[in-house]
């Protein structure tokens, strides 16, 4: 949930990475894509969608008005209708569809190959990639600047309503003070819709953050809040109702608990450069000829 409620995504390393995320994205697609039609035995599913999710990232079928998912289904599913009858009528034969299909498989089966060979090949390079504490100590040291910030490390419960974030409320207020962690991290494990969360099964840990990176109402509650407190009143975002329990407060970043984030940054940012200078690579002994 953490990279849903945070604004920005800031990503360390090479532009490269944003080809790794597209595979994998595109991988966990294929597998997972829920039916929401059936026509004549054929399923549709989510993955209909794609093309605009390409053309807009922030798409979410799952987050748009009823009326919204149902036109554009209705729209998927008359393509469907209309194809098979274009299929009758032996369109599909024809000079204009032939040419015209043979280029988008073309481009299709070369997007594909990329994704499938950034995949493997980051993969390969990051098994063969070390970074040490000293490596990520110096990163610290020489962008200290960067780490001096006002930050919160808190948990969450995410639920769907306002009254189920009460009841969890009123349930806590009932738990002494030296268990509240403890109570809080147990219900979270049980009760919230974080999939992150609930998966990890880490009673909400949100780790630590600054109050931009989060979105407003969660930030003002988190940052509003005492160590060891958790929120008296439910907080709602786009995402559902929030009980927030402060961790900790800072007002720098300390190595010790930035240092797996920092590893695993600069890790990416050595597997992003030796798939650069692959590309680079390619590129020297190619005849390019770019007449932008």
């Amino acid at each position: 949930m953490k990279e849903h409620l945070t604004k920005n995504n800031v990503v360390g390393g090479s532009k490269f990475f944003v080809l790794i995320v597209s595979a994998l994205v595109f991988s966990i697609g294929i597998v997972s894509a829920k039916v929401l039609a059936t026509v004549d035995g054929v399923q549709i599913t989510e993955s209909v969608f794609d093309e605009l999710k390409a053309q807009n990232p922030g798409f979410d079928f799952n987050k748009l008005p009823k009326k919204d998912q149902q036109d554009l289904l209705n729209q998927a599913i008359d393509n469907i209708l209309i194809s098979k009858e274009a299929q009758k009528n032996k369109l599909d034969t024809t000079p204009e569809f032939t040419q015209t299909f043979n280029k988008i498989t073309q481009s299709i089966k070369d997007r594909l190959l990329v994704q499938i060979w950034v995949q493997q090949e980051a993969r390969n390079i990051a098994s063969k990639t070390q970074v040490t504490e000293q490596e990520a100590l110096k990163y610290y040291n020489d962008h200290k600047s960067d780490f001096s910030q006002p930050n919160v490390h808190a948990r969450h419960i995410v639920v769907k309503t306002e009254s189920e974030a009460k009841k969890i409320i009123d349930e806590l207020n009932r738990v002494p003070k030296s268990k509240i962690e403890e109570k809080f991290i147990e219900i979270a494990n049980k009760q919230t819709m974080d999939p992150g969360n609930k998966q990890a099964q880490n009673g909400g840990d949100l780790g630590s953050f600054t109050k931009e990176q989060m979105v407003k109402p969660f930030s003002d509650a988190a940052f509003g809040m005492n160590v060891g407190a958790f929120s008296k009143a439910p907080v709602k975002t786009e995402f559902g109702y929030h009980v927030i329990y402060v961790v900790d407060k800072a007002n720098e970043y300390s190595f010790d608990k930035i240092k797996p984030a920092l590893m695993n940054m600069l890790g990416e940012q050595k597997v992003g450069q030796e798939l650069k200078k692959k590309v680079d690579g390619f590129r020297s002994k190619a005849n390019v000829k770019i007449t932008l």
